[in-house]
């Protein structure tokens, strides 16, 4: 299984970092060894960001056969610094618990949230997104190895920010107004 994730999928996020958007979808990878059931953070003291994505698994006719909402979690100093140096940043994206998910549901999701200690965050529907899921799976099957079972962190919306120990984190992925999964995690 590999687990593919997009970058500046959300125009207001790729703003908010300084960055453009994007014109043609772009990936890095993740360790599937990176992907954890929700558990407590470790904050880093303050260096680890929160990023809440839909994230999709990739069926045999290579469509979403199912979603989740997922935290990728980024050592910011780390990322920082690396894109400074014009160096790759897979140790700021890929360290161990990096990758939060929740239970799959039927991909029927629109939209997805973050709360910190009950206020929300960040937010995005899926309209919001420069390409659509569609779009990044077909933009992503041209040149990567895409395989029945990989997964697919899609972006994040505006609203990224330092994690705190004791922050107690909500996320939610929903279809309309009913939250279809979710999950909870404590900062230390």
């Amino acid at each position: 299984m590999a687990v593919w994730c997009a970058i500046r999928t959300y125009a207001a996020h790729a703003s908010e970092m300084g960055n453009e958007v994007l014109k043609k979808p772009a990936f890095f990878l993740k360790a599937d060894a990176c992907i954890t059931e929700p558990s407590t953070i470790n904050t880093c003291d303050g260096d680890i960001h929160h990023e809440v994505e839909l994230v999709v698994r990739i069926g045999d006719d290579l469509l979403p056969d199912a979603m989740t909402v997922g935290l990728d979690l980024t050592k910011r100093s780390l990322q920082e610094s690396a894109k400074g140096k014009g160096l790759p940043w897979a140790e700021a994206k890929s360290f161990v618990g990096s990758a939060i998910i929740g239970d799959w549901v039927e991909p029927i999701a629109d939209s997805i949230s973050l709360e910190i200690d009950g206020c929300i965050v960040q937010s995005g529907h899926l309209d919001s997104m420069v390409c659509s899921i569609a779009d990044l799976i077909t933009e992503l099957a041209e040149w990567a190895p895409l395989m029945p079972g990989d997964i697919l962190f899609t972006g994040t919306p505006s609203g990224v920010g330092a994690l705190g120990s004791g922050m107690l984190l909500k996320t939610s992925l929903f279809a309309g107004d009913e939250r279809l999964t979710g999950f909870s995690c404590n900062c230390i």
